[in-house]
């Protein structure tokens, strides 16, 4: 035992010896050697703590941001994002975008779903909705709200754009997606249908402005097996749901489904009489007809421009209105606008046209476009310099609709303006009416120009002079010597009866053949007395004819005031 340090210590020390206790054992603390076994359960915790935040950090994935321009429906905390009704992630937080234009949402992907965050992948909202093509999401009415992935490919990415509708077509569907291209959207619109042969074969996915700026592009899908059917050649058209056409056999109403009537559609078919082509790839472009009478017409992309002027009306020709070549379209009428001749004090009526090279094999359809529109402009100009005329021509007499035609008349001199314009000049000659209207106008005018007063009173004084001459005294006087020489010749015939045969006979030749030719002058005096007599017929047929050319002078003067008033009764008649 360790000794007391000092007396304090010591005197402790006796007392406690003399202390009744002191006799009892006293107990010695044994100082264990090594860690005790109750540090082993906060470790154990902390163990399992630290396994289970690093499986929860594993199993949750990655964080990623969907804007969308709405938060209907969402709720942080609750809202869960589904593929294929197999939850791959919930919504964390809802906020409002940094530019306040739309929401920012939050959503913690499960590991597993980490492939399936591409940049083309999609995210929409499901909820109830109601369209032509269906009601959809009636689910969420007791379940809520959720978000909807479709996986896509492209590259990783945590920050998407979510779509305001679903997708027409998934990305796992099978089948072909191609570009359809036309100048007008009209009615169509994401998820209108696409029929081939009336079967429904497809979807329109959406649309964008071509780069061009003047036409729009269709984005097509066509399913699986029907996209097989499409081939380079193929033809595609709108169906606008009711298809009226009426022929000989009456009027004929064809109908297509509810939803085409209410939002328009697309069609489409090879038609037997084209070529057979290879099966079109994806995204080729294909030119939307507006209706199936044009499916024959291939489509065309080159065009040049040409201006036309016109001194006549144009009415019943519009925009649109096809231009011709023989009874072949080869372009259409983009412009009509009325100008003002400064030179020559006058109106007229410039039209612009396209004309579509390709139509002409000559032109090469594979040349580049420049190449190709300066051939075409040396080719036409070629053809103006050999005759090449625009007229105005009627293309239906029912509706009055007018065209453009363009043909081959040399005969017609070439007249240009004389105001240089942007766009080239094409000749133009007048069109039927307006030959009509000419040729009527020359005639008034050669009608005019001739002295008929003169020429009548000439006719008249003709015909005065041939009844002097035929009444006078002296050509009576020369007819009735006439007459007695007859009555002596046929004396002399009698006395020569004794003469020798040969010379009788002969002489009664002659006597005979006199008395022929007499006999024929008297009859022809006669006639010509008859005739010129005042009230004979020819003398009265003279007069009237000189009366009826005044009044078929007055009659056309009438009938061309009444023309270029309203030229149009040339075709419907006069308005009763």
């Amino acid at each position: 035992m360790t000794e007391p340090r000092s007396p304090r210590d010591a005197d402790t020390a006796n007392t406690a010896a003399h202390h009744p206790l002191a006799a009892l054992p006293v107990a010695v603390a044994d100082t264990p050697r090594g860690l005790s076994l109750v540090w082993l359960l906060p470790l154990l915790a902390m163990t399992i703590g630290i396994w289970l935040a690093y499986k929860t950090l594993i199993e949750q994935g990655p964080s990623i941001q969907i804007l969308f321009k709405t938060a209907e429906g969402l709720v942080a905390g609750k809202t869960r994002v589904t593929y294929k009704a197999v939850e791959v992630g919930q919504v964390e937080t809802v906020q409002l975008s940094d530019d306040q234009a739309g929401v920012m949402v939050g959503i913690r992907m499960l590991r597993a779903a980490e492939p399936y965050l591409r940049d083309e992948s999609k995210f929409w909202v499901v909820r109830p909705r109601m369209s032509l093509r269906g009601i959809s999401g009636l689910d969420t009415l007791v379940s809520g709200a959720h978000i909807e992935l479709e996986p896509g490919v492209g590259k990783p990415t945590r920050f998407f754009k979510g779509l305001e509708t679903p997708p027409v077509v998934h990305m796992d569907a099978p089948g072909g997606k191609y570009i359809l291209q036309t100048e007008t959207l009209g009615s169509l619109d994401s998820g209108s249908p696409l029929y081939f042969r009336d079967i429904p074969a497809g979807e329109i996915l959406g649309y964008t402005l071509a780069p061009n700026k003047k036409s729009v592009y269709l984005h097509l899908f066509v399913r699986a097996p029907y996209h097989a059917m499409v081939q380079e050649n193929t033809r595609f058209w709108r169906v606008s749901g009711v298809d009226l056409s009426i022929s000989a056999e009456g009027v004929k109403v064809k109908t297509e489904s509810l939803q085409a009537l209410l939002a328009g559609g697309v069609a489409f078919d090879t038609p037997d009489s084209l070529k057979e082509g290879a099966v079109a790839q994806n995204d080729h472009t294909f030119w939307l007809y507006d209706d199936k009478s044009a499916i024959m017409e291939q489509a065309y992309s080159k065009r040049i421009v040409y201006v036309l002027y016109f001194n006549e009306s144009v009415r019943g020709l519009g925009m649109g209105a096809p231009v011709e070549f023989r009874g072949i379209k080869v372009g259409k009428v983009t412009d009509i606008g009325m100008e003002y001749d400064q030179q020559n004090t006058t109106f007229r009526i410039p039209v612009m046209v396209q004309i579509e090279p390709e139509r002409v094999d000559a032109l090469h359809a594979d040349k580049p476009g420049e190449e190709m529109d300066s051939a075409a402009y040396d080719l036409i100009e070629a053809l103006i310099q050999k005759g090449l005329r625009a007229q105005l021509q009627t293309g239906s007499y029912l509706t009055g609709q007018r065209i453009i035609e363009l043909d081959m008349h040399p005969e017609v001199a070439l007249k240009r303006g004389s105001m240089p314009g942007k766009y080239p000049e094409m000749p133009t000659m007048p069109g039927s009416i307006g030959e009509i209207t000419e040729s009527i106008t020359l005639l008034l005018k050669t009608l005019q120009s001739l002295p008929l007063h003169e020429m009548a009173d000439e006719l008249h004084g003709t015909l005065k002079g041939t009844n002097r001459t035929i009444n006078a005294p002296e050509l009576r006087d020369t007819l009735r010597a006439l007459k007695n020489i007859s009555t002596q010749l046929e004396l002399m015939l009698v006395q020569l009866n004794g003469q020798p045969p040969t010379l009788g006979k002969r002489l009664n030749e002659t006597a005979d053949a006199a008395q022929k030719a007499l006999q024929q002058t008297e009859k022809t005096l006669a006639g010509v007395e008859d005739m010129l007599n005042p009230g004979a017929p020819l003398h009265y047929n003279l007069m009237e004819v000189t009366r009826e050319l005044s009044a078929t002078a007055r009659s056309i003067r009438a009938f061309m005031e009444f023309l270029e008033t309203k030229p149009e009764s040339l075709l419907f008649g006069k308005e009763k």
